[in-house]
């Protein structure tokens, strides 16, 4: 295989799940282990096939897309779009990231018996609609994959959730395609007060500033809308605990892995990239709303009974620092801002894991019901403990990095902003060390004297993340170098234009 073959190995990475979904709903039969065997096979070769990808992608050339496949489709004058699927320095390790956590998700997801092959395939279906999100470099390509990925997981939340999963399935899809709605005004506008055609690259080199300032400050919170409410970003962030309490484990690691990092995705790709004038009119505001979700995020997670509600609002916490790093406008700031979106997408899918092998054991997520279960779960306690610390950035796990970077790229910018943030991080320290030492440690309660720990399956699905977080925390420049580089551009020309 050559580098020429990278076009054709992003197309499978790309349609490969959906393949994969399609196989599972003919081929399944009567076996009821047969889907889940399936989508192993589907998501284990994905996840291959986009290591590849990382291998042989150009990290010297990381600004400029790679692997281009470019086809007419919609020609009109008015209404030009093309299918456009490629990567660069900001989209890649976002591929990867849900190759891993789809692997994960599915082999996590072995002793599903409620109607198994509609469970797989829908999961398989949610790793196509992501890959499109991060792949597609066509505003209405963009969009359409957008829109696929609420039918998966609306079905996923609502059929194989918990006791309220009718409300928290609802809420889901009422906010988000609430947000959708505004994303996709925003997107029309583009292409209709712009070069009339979707193809990102065009719109990015559209002068949209010479509309006046009104109007790009209104397409910016077009978009922006759409993408607040999928990271979320306070206040359109109510819908997340519901659905992440309500859901499945392997729902709950998706949400958090990579649903959430499609809002940090397109805020950059889009809003900053495609609105720099945008982006700067209303980056105090941003600022403000990085800090209030970051505060708020850790005070709410600080003050939850239920594990499962802890670590939901503690990603709310930690978007707040993604938007701190997209908001100071800075190379380094939305490098930062990157890597948090790839190591919270690591640790928190871990941490949503173990607790998934946690509840199946214990039936509870109270954490007054449990104490000294380190005792009899060695290696759930372990790995938990290993996200736990990945979260509140310690040194050598994945966190680490990403948050110094952005912490530092926007220091610069907004020193008090960011000095608050990082205070922060002692109340992870908090409701981390606090909660889960009552849990892991202590006296062991007699009624879970006889748990066991995580058997083969189960270590695997959460061995894969955990290796990637301290593999990613040993060995940053994985992934930081070509980041960098993808982000450069966008802070250049944010840089050029704040200058005039």
């Amino acid at each position: 295989m050559t580098v020429d073959s990278g076009p054709v190995t992003l197309q499978l990475v790309l349609w490969l799940p959906l393949l994969g979904a399609l196989a599972v709903a003919l081929f399944s039969g009567k076996n009821p282990r047969r889907p889940w065997q399936i989508a192993m096979v589907f998501t284990a070769a994905n996840f291959l096939l986009s290591v590849w990808l990382l291998i042989i992608f150009n990290q010297n050339d990381a600004s400029h897309f790679q692997f281009e496949t470019r086809l007419p489709w919609i020609p009109l004058d008015f209404f030009r779009s093309d299918y456009r699927v490629a990567v660069d320095g900001i989209s890649l390790p976002l591929v990867v990231l849900n190759a891993l956590l789809s692997l994960s998700a599915v082999a996590g997801s072995f002793h599903i018996k409620l109607r198994p092959t509609l469970y797989f395939a829908m999961f398989l279906t949610l790793e196509t609609a992501v890959m499109g999100v991060f792949t597609a470099t066509d505003l209405f390509l963009f969009f359409l994959f957008w829109e696929l990925e609420l039918i998966p997981m609306f079905l996923i939340i609502g059929i194989w959730g918990g006791a309220r999963r009718e409300y928290a399935s609802f809420k889901f899809i009422l906010f988000t395609v609430t947000g959708s709605a505004f994303m996709l005004v925003g997107i029309l506008m583009l292409n209709y007060f712009g070069p009339h055609t979707f193809g990102m690259e065009e719109v990015a080199a559209f002068d949209f500033a010479r509309n006046g300032s009104i109007f790009t400050a209104f397409l910016f919170v077009m978009l922006f809308v759409g993408f607040a409410v999928k990271m979320p970003i306070f206040p359109f962030h109510t819908w997340l605990p519901d659905a992440h309490v309500e859901a499945p484990t392997a729902g709950s690691v998706m949400l958090a892995g990579v649903l959430l990092k499609m809002g940090g995705y397109g805020l950059i790709r889009l809003c900053v990239s495609l609105l720099p004038e945008g982006a700067i009119q209303w980056q105090t505001v941003l600022v403000v709303l990085a800090v209030i979700n970051a505060v708020y995020g850790a005070y709410a997670a600080l003050a939850q009974t239920d594990l499962k509600k802890m670590i939901a609002n503690s990603s709310i916490s930690h978007m707040g620092y993604v938007l701190l790093g997209i908001a100071a406008m800075t190379q380094v700031g939305m490098q930062g801002a990157l890597l948090v979106m790839l190591a919270h997408g690591l640790y928190s899918g871990l941490m949503f894991s173990t607790l998934g092998l946690l509840y199946e054991r214990t039936h509870t997520r109270e954490i007054s019901e449990m104490s000294g279960l380190a005792q009899r779960t060695p290696f759930i306690s372990a790995v938990f403990f290993m996200s736990a610390f990945a979260s509140l950035g310690l040194p050598g796990l994945a966190g680490f990095m990403a948050e110094f970077t952005t912490f530092i790229g926007s220091y610069a910018i907004f020193p008090l902003a960011t000095i608050i943030t990082v205070c922060t991080i002692a109340l992870t320290a908090g409701y981390v060390l606090w909660r889960l030492g009552g849990v892991f440690y202590g006296p062991l309660m007699e009624k879970w004297s006889g748990l066991g720990d995580a058997g083969g399956t189960e270590r695997f699905a959460v061995g894969i993340l955990a290796a990637a977080t301290l593999l990613l925390g040993v060995v940053p420049n994985l992934v930081a170098n070509m980041s960098a580089q993808g982000i450069a551009p966008i802070a250049e020309e944010v840089a050029r234009i704040a200058a005039r």
